[in-house]
């Protein structure tokens, strides 16, 4: 059975649904899931459950010690829970291999052709950042700020095939961790950062179809042919903002392989009202220009007037007080 780690709290736990369907949908040997659990509620993890135990594969919630990372940086949209996967050999020391995915990818394809990757010795494997695949410079300041060899290719995290004996063998876990601890004040991608230092120009390297991150792919690939060309299991990657994930905004490239899962999730639903709400948003940011805004205390929001070329809102307490095409302020 391949194991299969993944990180979520109650926040990212519909993404990672989706994440567990897609895997389910493509592969054909039996899958053990590990949710390393950052605050899963029981319903949640009842629903996660039924999704995996309905196609014979089976899950197990562990539940993860946050204090062990209560001093390492949250930065940017990252959580510490991004963290959790440093401790994965260490947790089920009896696993030899281990593949960990991101709630934010989507698996078109079976994903034992990943896992049964030869590792070649090497500790860990992974997909370079496509700037990296296609000899750009873009990351070459960046990896000797942070002590990276010129020739190391700076791989995304998101995707790692593990060789757990390896680390258990050399402490990496702990390194890992230390060397968070050492650096916090100097990341700007954390564990990610953390594993390119360690992993500095000694790890086994994917093919990009492994973990295709979609907004740098279209940026530098005429991404409908470059998919296309593709053979064997492909994995979308939406990482980063508002602008490049399903659920935030519309009209994300390869959406449909997304919203093609997700419809066969519980949480499809909440999914799509979560699209509904960032897209309402983002018309009323767009359509609305804050000219005023006063706070009591200077942190609770009283007072807010918003106008366009047509309107003039004025809200107390988040509350629309006045709508009004007349008047000038």
């Amino acid at each position: 059975m391949i194991p299969v780690f993944l990180i979520s709290d109650e926040n990212y736990v519909k993404y990672a649904a989706v994440t567990i369907k897609s895997v389910l949908s493509g592969t054909k040997e039996k899958i053990n899931f590990y949710l390393l659990d950052g605050g899963i509620s029981a319903e949640s993890k009842k629903v996660i459950a039924e999704i995996i135990n309905a196609t014979g594969n089976s899950v197990e919630f562990i539940p993860m010690d946050l204090s062990l990372f209560q001093n390492f940086p949250n930065i940017a949209h990252f959580s510490i829970n991004t963290y959790f996967r440093y401790l994965i050999p260490a947790l089920k020391p009896d696993i030899h291999k281990a593949l960990y995915i991101d709630t934010d990818m989507v698996i078109k394809g079976d994903i034992s052709y990943i896992y049964n990757t030869d590792m070649e010795n090497y500790g860990i494997a992974a997909v370079p950042y496509i700037q990296e695949d296609l000899k750009l410079k873009d990351f070459s300041k960046y990896k000797q700020q942070l002590g990276i060899s010129k020739k190391h290719l700076y791989f995304n995290a998101g995707l790692l095939l593990i060789d757990c004996d390896y680390w258990r063998k050399h402490q990496i876990g702990e390194t890992l961790m230390a060397k968070t601890a050492e650096l916090h004040d100097k990341l700007n991608m954390p564990d990610q950062d953390i594993l390119n230092i360690v992993f500095n120009n000694n790890y086994k390297v994917l093919p990009q179809q492994y973990n295709i991150v979609v907004d740098l792919t279209v940026k530098y690939r005429n991404f409908n042919d470059y998919i296309k060309s593709l053979n064997g299991c492909i994995v979308f990657h939406y990482t980063g903002g508002t602008e490049t994930r399903p659920w935030m905004k519309a009209g994300i490239p390869c959406q449909k392989f997304f919203w093609n899962i997700a419809k066969q999730t519980p949480f499809y639903d909440d999914l799509f009202k979560e699209l509904l709400f960032n897209s309402l948003a983002r018309i009323e940011r767009k359509n609305n220009r804050i000219i005023k805004r006063i706070k009591l205390f200077g942190v609770i929001p009283f007072l807010k007037i918003c106008q366009n070329e047509h309107t003039t809102k004025v809200y107390i307490f988040d509350v629309i007080l006045l709508y009004t095409s007349k008047i000038k302020i």
